[in-house]
């Protein structure tokens, strides 16, 4: 079977190969693959650099040659030999996959075995594998791409059920290559993996995530209607390859798309915080559309917090011209408790330029809970300013504990003059684990 154009392997081998375009005209390989299934490729240009008393002078200078070579020239000899035999064995893949003491090595000539892969050879690729202690990460490409290859009937074959999430990576690959397919299974899953649903979903929903982006969110939208109770975290998925594909402007583009509620709020989460970090005006932008909505409010707090890391008096400004509301109250409280760490006299003279009102009392609680651990007396006094009698009880609990648990004594000399109710004062001299 013939996989699909986006196979993301293919892209690995093209900058194996172009790696190899680039460089032969000056590199020759330094190493060689035979095609000897019983011969263990040569990777003398990776090979432990140390001497013995026994080696002799000829050994020693091949060595020291070895040694002035960079890490450019043996990455390029390794794609150049990857490339170029053809007819290298799978063992010598495998060899060089699993077991080379270079990362790279093992990188490239992995991403070159999967591409050799055939049904055919498949079982012995994963009997490699097995003997020679492929890691998670190997495992779940093996698995993925098997998938795609040979589709269901990769359900069919036991061995293939032996390790915890193989089928549903099968089943993402498969989806990936063949979405229809892949979806008419899960829809009729054999009584034997209904046990199994809720992972193969997740592995549908990467597959199609991968190369079907529109299926994905319809599924997991007619999934949510069933009454699915995964599908944020399914959206997120989704929200995850739409980002690394297309971007972070795109990503709201196609979560605005969405309709309004859980699933925009997870989409949007996800790509919130990537959107903020590159262009933080523009993130706040799109978001304010949905400031006044409670599915946003998480998201309002995504875009704040990197905001706040590059310029927290504009990220200040944006949170107080957004409507009232949950929103509002978790991006201020965010932005002044990182405001405090990085500059606090700066926070300080902003929070006094506040006019009193319910954003100034939820900024002075959001600085007094970082800032308690900085300056505990400070903070208690910023504290004891909020008017809101419930919020100021709060924080200053929140801050009185941290002002006993750092300085026992001073802190019940405050206590005794402070005023608090007595169930207070006893809250605060047994503050909670950190």
């Amino acid at each position: 079977m013939k996989l699909p154009a986006s196979w993301p392997l293919h892209i690995i081998w093209l900058l194996v190969s172009l790696a190899a375009f680039l460089t032969g005209s000056r590199q020759r390989p330094a190493f060689g693959i035979t095609g000897d299934s019983g011969t263990r490729a040569s990777t003398s240009v990776f090979a432990s650099e140390s001497s013995t008393s026994s080696d002799s002078p000829s050994s020693q200078q091949r060595r020291r040659s070895t040694n002035n070579v960079s890490t450019e020239e043996k990455t390029s000899a390794l794609a150049l030999q990857l490339g170029a035999n053809l007819n290298v064995s799978l063992e010598s893949l495998a060899i060089l996959a699993l077991r080379d003491p270079s990362h790279v090595t093992r990188r490239l000539a992995f991403a070159r075995l999967l591409e050799s892969m055939t049904p055919e050879n498949a079982h012995q690729v994963r009997q490699q594998m097995t003997e020679m202690g492929a890691d998670r990460e190997q495992w779940r490409d093996f698995q993925y791409s098997l998938g795609a290859m040979v589709g269901k009937s990769a359900f069919e074959d036991p061995e293939n059920n032996k390790r915890d999430g193989a089928l549903a990576e099968i089943l993402s690959g498969w989806a990936a290559a063949q979405p229809q397919q892949a979806l008419a299974m899960w829809e009729n899953l054999p009584k034997e993996l209904e046990g199994k649903r809720d992972e193969l979903t997740r592995g549908l929903i990467g597959g199609l995530a991968d190369t079907n982006r529109p299926m994905a969110t319809a599924l997991i939208l007619r999934l949510q209607d069933q009454g699915y109770k995964d599908t944020p975290r399914l959206m997120e998925m989704v929200a995850t390859e739409t980002l690394r594909a297309d971007g972070a402007e795109a990503a709201s583009i196609w979560s605005d798309q969405l309709p309004d509620g859980a699933m925009k709020g997870a989409a949007m989460n996800r790509i919130a915080g990537e959107y903020a970090r590159k262009n933080p005006e523009a993130a706040a932008q799109w978001v304010t559309r949905y400031a006044d909505q409670d599915f946003a409010a998480s998201t309002i707090e995504r875009v704040t917090r990197p905001w706040t890391e590059q310029n927290p008096a504009a990220a200040v400004g944006w949170l107080e011209s957004l409507p009232a509301g949950r929103g509002q109250n978790v991006g201020l409280q965010t932005a002044f408790n990182d405001w405090e760490d990085r500059d606090p006299a700066a926070a300080t003279k902003y929070l006094s330029s506040m006019p009193n009102s319910p954003q100034r009392d939820t900024s002075i609680s959001g600085f007094t809970s970082g800032y308690a651990w900085q300056n505990p007396q400070m903070a208690i006094q910023w504290a004891g300013s909020i008017s809101d009698p419930k919020l100021r009880q709060r924080s200053l609990t929140q801050a009185g504990q941290i002002f006993f648990r750092q300085n026992p004594s001073e802190a019940t000399k405050w206590l005794q003059g402070s005023g608090l109710a007595p169930a207070i004062q006893i809250q605060i001299m047994n503050p909670p684990q950190r």
